[in-house]
C-alpha cells in the first residue's frame, strides 16, 4: 500500500470515529437529556416565560451566561441548581428533585462536550392525553357470576373475584356486638346504647341486621355525622382565615343545609347543582341561596379585599388566588381533579390547560364571599320573592311613563341634553368637605320627609332659598336627593303652618345646581319648614337631601345661618353629612359663571320641555305606579327581617375598598406563570375537557348566572364520569378507611389507580341510573357481606396483602376527633341533641381592632350551650382547638378528603387530664350513681355504656378495686383512655 492510500485510509478511519462519536453524542441528547429538560425545565424556562431571566428552549439561550459550560459540568450553573441539596433555590421549583440518575445524566453530557444539535428548540410541555382510566366513560360492568353463599349483593361478588385471583380468603362475619357498633357510629357517629345493643344482639328475626340499619339511616343524626366528612372536603370554617381570621357568624346556614339536605336524601344531581348555581336553577326552593355557601368556604383575605383597592396589585393577587380557591374546591370536590395545578403553566400529568384552569375561574369572575339575605320559612320565602317582584314590576312601569315623556319630547330633548351634559364639564363644582342635610334612605319614592328649621326669634321674612346637593355617589352628582314634590311652609310657633310655596301636583325635576328661591315673601315666621311627599331616587332607593336652606330679611340678612334643625330622621356621618350642615352657609357652586348661567337656562328648558309633553293621562299612571310602589315597599318592611348567610354573592353592602360586582363579571386573563402583573390571552367561560373532541369552553356568555348553570349542569351530566365516580369513592373510603381510589381528591395520573375498577364504575352507574340517593347507597355497602366481616388477622392473608386493599378482613379504625367528643357527652349523660343553629364556641373571645383573640384555655367546660354535637361547633382556621387537633382533627384552611390517624402520647394525655374530660368523668360518675346502687353495677353499666359489653370477672375487680381506691370519676377518666372505646373493632 502507498503512502498516499495509508493516509487516505487512516483520515478515513478517524472521520467514521469522529462520525460515530457524533452520532452518540446526539442520541445521548435526544434520547436522554432532551426529555428531562423539556419534562423538569422548559415550563417555567422558555423564550416566552424567562424564569429567572433564564430560557432553556434553544443551544444559544442555554449557554449563555455560563448555564452549561461545556466540557465543564462542575462550573455550570445548571447542574448547581438541579444537585442542590438546599430545597429553597434547588431546581425545579416547587416539584419533586430530579433523581440521581437524572443529574448524573446531565453531568456527563456536559462534561463530554454538551452537544445540542444544530436548529434543535426545545418544546413546552403540552397537556397530557386522556388515555386514563377516569376520564373514560363510565361502563356498566355485570358482576362476576360466582356460586358462594358468602354473596350477599353484587358487592361481594366483585370483592371476591378479586380475592379469588390472588388466592386471599375473607375473614367470618363480626359478632352482633361488634356490627351494632360499627354500624352506630360509621352512621351515626355516636356509641349505641346498652338498650339498643340488648335489643339487636337477642333479635331472633333473620331481619335484625336490616331493620338495624333502616332505623339509622333514617335518624336526623345520620346527616350530622355525614355532614362532617363533606364539611371537611371542602374547608367548612367559621372564621375566615388569613392573619386577620375574622369571624364569619353567618356561615353555618350552609353546614345546616348540608345536614337537612343529606337527612332529606336529597338526589345527588340536585345536591351539587344547587351548590353551584341554586339561586338560578331553584329560584323557589330557600335551599337554593343557602347551599351557595359551599362557594364561600374557604379561606378569605380581609386585608387583601377590604384593605387594598381592587385596581392595586395586591387586590388583585387576593381577588384571583380567592377564585383559585373556588375553581379548586368545585373540580376537587365534586370531580377529584386536581385543576389547580394549571394556575400556573399547563397540568404536568393531566390534560388540563391553562386555558381551562381560568375559563372555570371567569365562570365565578363575577361573585364574591359575603353574606346574603335568604328565609329559611319556605312560605316566607315565596311571599318576599313575590312581593320583590311585583315591585320591580311597578318600578319598570314608572320608568316606562318617564320614557314615554322623553320620546314625547322628541330630539330636541336629546339636544337641550347634550349642551347641558357639555356645559356641566365647564362648570367645576367646587364644594367644602359639608355636603349638607341627607335624611334616612328609604325604599319607595312616596315617603313621607320633612325637615324644619327654628330662626331663634321671629323675623319678617322677605326670601327663602334652597340650595342642591351635590355628590358624586351614584353617579347622580348636581341636585342629589331634591325632593320630586314638595311644600314649602312657615309657622311663628311651630303649631300652625301655612304653606308659601309647594310643588306636589307634578314631578319636579332634578335642578341641578339651581338654587330654589321663593321671593316676595313678606311674612313673620320663626319656623320654616320642608314637607317631602315623593323622595328623588338615589339607586334602586330613594333620599331626601338639601345643602342649604336659607330665609333672608328685608335687609338681604340670612336669619338662618346656624340655626337649629329637626328633621323626621336623618343619616349623621359628619363631616359630609349632618343635620347643622343646613344652615351653616356652606353648599356647592359652580366655577364658571357663565358656564353656570347658561346651564341653568339649558335646564329650564329642559324642564318646560319635559312639562310640555307630560299629560293627564300620564301623570295619573304615575300616580297609581308610586302609589302601588309604596304599598308593596310597606308590605315587605311588615316581614320578618330576612335571614343572613355567608354564600357566594353578586350584591352586599360594600366594606371599604370590597364592592359587589352587582353581576357584571370581571375580565379573567391567562396569567403567565400565575402571575398578574404578566397577563396573556383574555380566558372565556369553560370547564375542562374529557376527551380529544371537546374543548370545554362554553359558547359566549354574559351572564354570570348562566355561567354558573352551565357548569353545574356539566358537573351531573350522565356523561361525565369523574363526579359520579368521585362521590361513590368517597361514600366507600368512610365505611372501610380507604377509597377504592385511595386518593379521592385526584383522580389523575398523580392519585392512585382503583383496586376494584370494575366495582366502581358499577357502583357508580347504579348510583347514577338508580335515584341518586346516598342512604341507598350506604344500605347497600353496609349490608354486603365484606363489610360485615370480623377485624380479626389472618397471617396467610396479610402475606399476600399487608394492607388489606382487597378487603379480606374489615380495617379497624379510630374514632375521629368529633366521635370522641361526642361519645364522651353521650356517656356521661350530658349530650344536648339540639340541631341546628349558630356555632357554639369552645373559646373565649376577645375582639381586638386588628383581628379576634380565640382563648381556648379562658373557656369553661361547665357551659352547657357547648354540650351539643361537634359539627355545631364554631370552627377557627388560624387558632384551631387544641384538644381537636391533637386527636387528628381536619385541618380547616385546606380540604380534607382522608383525615391522618396518629397515635401519640398526647392523645392520652389530652383524654386524661384534658378540663373537658375531668369534668365529663365526673358527670359520667354522678349518672352512674343516679342508675345503680351498687359499685359492681355500676363498674358493668359504664362498661356498657363505653365498649357496649360487660366487663370480664378480672376486669371488673380491677375496675371496682380503682373506683374503691379513687373514686367514680377517676374510673371513668382511665375508661375514656381505654383502645376499646377510641377504636370501632
Amino acid at each position: 500500500m502507498s503512502r498516499l492510500t495509508a493516509y487516505r485510509c487512516s483520515v478515513f478511519l478517524l472521520l467514521c470515529q469522529c462520525g460515530h462519536a457524533l452520532v452518540l453524542a446526539n442520541e445521548l441528547f435526544e434520547d436522554r437529556v432532551r426529555p428531562i429538560l423539556e419534562q423538569h425545565c422548559v415550563s417555567c424556562h422558555n423564550d416566552s416565560d424567562r424564569e429567572g431571566q433564564l430560557s432553556l428552549q434553544t443551544r444559544q439561550a442555554a449557554f449563555a451566561d455560563g448555564t452549561i459550560v461545556a466540557g465543564d459540568a462542575a462550573n455550570s450553573r445548571l447542574l448547581e441548581v438541579v444537585a442542590s441539596s438546599d430545597r429553597a433555590t434547588a431546581m425545579p421549583k416547587d416539584a419533586a428533585p430530579l433523581s440521581d440518575e437524572q443529574i448524573a445524566i446531565l453531568r456527563r453530557w456536559i462534561d463530554e462536550g454538551a452537544v445540542w444539535p444544530d436548529g434543535v428548540h426545545l418544546a413546552e410541555p403540552v397537556a397530557a392525553d386522556y388515555e386514563w382510566w377516569s376520564l373514560k366513560p363510565l361502563h356498566d360492568p355485570s358482576p362476576p357470576a360466582l356460586s358462594d353463599t358468602w354473596i350477599r349483593n353484587p358487592i361481594d361478588a366483585f370483592i371476591l373475584h378479586k380475592q379469588n385471583e390472588l388466592g386471599l380468603t375473607h375473614t367470618r362475619q363480626a359478632d352482633r356486638r361488634t356490627l351494632i357498633r360499627r354500624l352506630t357510629f360509621d352512621l351515626l357517629g355516636l356509641p349505641p346504647s346498652p338498650e339498643e345493643v340488648e335489643q339487636f344482639v337477642n333479635d331472633p328475626a333473620a331481619d335484625a341486621y336490616e331493620k338495624l340499619v333502616d332505623r339509622l339511616l333514617a335518624s336526623p343524626h345520620y346527616g350530622e355525622q355525614w355532614a362532617r366528612h363533606w364539611l371537611d372536603v371542602v374547608k367548612y370554617a367559621d372564621t375566615c382565615g388569613y392573619d386577620k381570621d375574622k369571624l364569619r357568624p353567618n356561615a353555618w346556614p350552609y353546614r345546616d343545609y348540608v345536614i337537612r339536605a343529606l337527612n332529606d336524601d336529597m338526589a345527588y344531581s340536585q345536591f351539587v347543582q344547587q351548590q353551584i348555581a341554586g339561586d338560578v336553577l331553584f329560584p323557589d326552593d330557600p335551599n337554593g341561596v343557602v347551599a351557595l355557601g359551599f362557594l364561600a368556604t374557604g379561606p378569605w383575605d380581609f386585608i387583601g379585599h377590604v384593605e387594598v383597592p381592587e385596581s392595586k396589585i395586591d387586590g388583585q393577587v387576593a381577588r384571583s388566588l380567592d377564585r383559585d380557591d373556588v375553581v379548586a374546591n368545585v373540580m376537587n370536590t365534586f370531580c377529584s381533579v386536581t385543576v389547580q395545578c394549571a394556575r400556573c403553566h399547563h397540568h404536568k400529568f393531566d390534560p388540563i390547560t391553562q386555558q381551562q384552569y381560568y375559563g372555570l375561574q371567569a365562570v365565578f369572575a363575577a361573585i364574591d364571599k359575603a353574606d346574603r339575605p335568604y328565609d329559611r320559612d319556605p312560605r316566607l320565602f315565596q311571599q318576599r320573592r313575590e312581593m320583590t317582584r311585583q315591585l320591580a314590576d311597578a318600578r319598570r312601569e314608572l320608568s316606562t311613563v318617564d320614557q314615554e315623556i322623553r320620546t314625547a319630547a322628541g330630539p330636541q330633548l336629546v339636544e337641550i341634553e347634550a349642551r347641558i351634559a357639555e356645559l356641566g364639564e365647564k362648570s367645576t363644582v367646587q364644594k367644602d368637605a359639608e355636603f349638607g342635610y341627607h335624611s334616612q334612605i328609604a325604599a319607595a319614592p312616596l315617603t313621607p320627609k320633612w325637615v324644619s328649621v327654628d330662626l331663634g326669634d321671629i323675623h319678617r321674612i322677605a326670601a327663602i332659598v334652597l340650595h342642591p346637593c351635590h355628590d358624586d355617589y351614584a353617579q347622580i352628582g348636581a341636585g342629589f336627593g331634591f325632593p320630586v314634590r314638595f311644600s314649602i311652609s312657615i309657622s311663628t310657633d311651630g303649631q300652625a303652618w301655612d304653606i308659601v310655596d309647594e310643588k306636589r301636583t307634578t314631578d319636579y325635576p332634578n335642578p341641578g345646581m339651581r338654587a330654589y328661591q321663593v321671593r316676595d315673601l313678606e311674612r313673620d315666621a320663626r319656623f320654616v319648614r320642608i314637607d317631602v311627599e315623593c323622595l328623588a331616587e338615589r339607586q334602586d332607593d330613594y333620599i331626601f337631601a338639601l345643602a342649604e336652606l336659607q330665609a333672608f330679611d328685608g335687609d338681604g340678612t340670612n336669619v338662618a345661618l346656624g340655626s337649629v334643625v329637626a328633621a323626621e330622621d336623618t343619616i349623621e356621618a359628619p363631616p359630609r353629612w349632618a343635620r347643622t350642615n343646613l344652615t351653616d352657609g356652606k353648599w356647592a357652586d359652580v366655577g364658571d359663571p357663565t358656564a353656570a348661567a347658561t346651564l341653568a337656562q339649558r335646564e329650564e328648558d329642559k324642564v318646560a320641555l319635559l312639562a310640555g309633553a307630560e299629560t293627564p293621562e300620564r301623570t295619573a299612571r304615575r300616580s297609581r305606579w308610586q302609589q302601588q310602589v309604596a304599598s308593596l315597599d310597606a308590605h315587605l318592611k311588615s316581614l320578618p327581617k330576612p335571614e343572613m348567610v355567608y354564600a357566594a354573592a353578586t350584591h352586599f353592602e360594600p366594606q371599604g375598598n370590597f364592592k359587589p360586582t352587582e353581576g357584571t363579571p370581571r375580565t379573567v386573563h391567562v396569567l403567565q406563570r400565575g402571575d398578574v402583573q404578566r397577563p396573556a390571552e383574555r380566558a372565556f367561560p369553560g370547564t375542562i375537557s374529557l376527551a380529544d373532541d371537546q374543548d370545554g369552553r362554553f359558547d359566549e356568555i354574559d351572564s354570570e348566572a348562566d355561567r354558573r348553570v352551565r357548569l353545574a349542569r356539566w358537573l351531573v351530566s350522565p356523561d361525565n364520569p369523574l363526579v359520579w365516580r368521585s362521590i361513590v369513592n368517597r361514600v366507600w373510603q368512610y365505611h372501610f378507611g380507604q377509597g377504592i381510589v385511595s386518593s379521592p381528591n385526584d383522580f389523575g395520573r398523580m392519585g392512585d389507580r382503583p383496586s376494584h375498577p370494575e366495582l366502581l364504575d358499577w357502583l357508580a352507574v347504579r348510583f347514577r341510573d338508580d335515584g341518586q340517593s346516598l342512604k341507598q347507597l350506604h344500605r347497600l355497602i353496609v349490608t354486603s357481606s365484606v363489610y360485615r366481616q370480623s377485624a380479626e388477622d389472618t397471617p396467610e392473608n396479610a402475606a399476600i396483602d399487608s394492607g388489606n386493599q382487597f378487603l379480606w378482613r374489615m380495617n379497624r379504625r379510630r374514632l375521629e376527633a368529633e366521635e370522641i367528643r361526642d361519645a364522651i357527652l353521650t356517656v356521661s349523660g350530658s349530650l344536648d341533641r339540639t340541631m341546628g343553629g349558630p356555632g357554639y364556641y369552645l373559646f373565649e373571645l376577645e375582639k381586638t381592632e386588628h383581628s379576634p383573640h380565640y382563648e381556648y384555655h379562658k373557656f369553661n367546660p361547665q357551659d352547657k350551650r357547648s354540650h351539643r354535637r361537634s359539627v355545631y361547633r364554631f370552627i377557627v382556621r388560624s387558632q384551631p382547638n387544641p384538644w381537636m387537633t391533637t386527636l387528628d382533627c381536619a385541618d380547616s384552611s385546606q380540604s380534607t378528603p382522608k383525615r391522618n390517624e396518629t397515635l401519640t402520647s398526647l392523645q392520652a394525655l389530652s383524654l386524661l387530664n384534658n378540663r373537658f374530660n375531668l369534668l365529663m368523668a365526673q358527670q359520667m360518675a354522678d349518672r352512674l350513681l343516679r342508675e345503680d346502687s351498687s359499685l359492681d353495677q355500676q363498674v358493668n353499666r359504664a362498661m356498657q355504656l363505653l365498649i357496649q359489653r360487660l366487663p370480664t370477672n378480672d376486669e371488673r375487680i380491677l375496675l371496682s378495686s380503682y373506683a374503691a381506691e379513687h373514686g367514680l370519676a377517676n374510673m371513668c377518666r382511665f375508661l375514656f383512655n381505654l383502645s376499646e372505646f377510641v377504636y370501632v373493632d
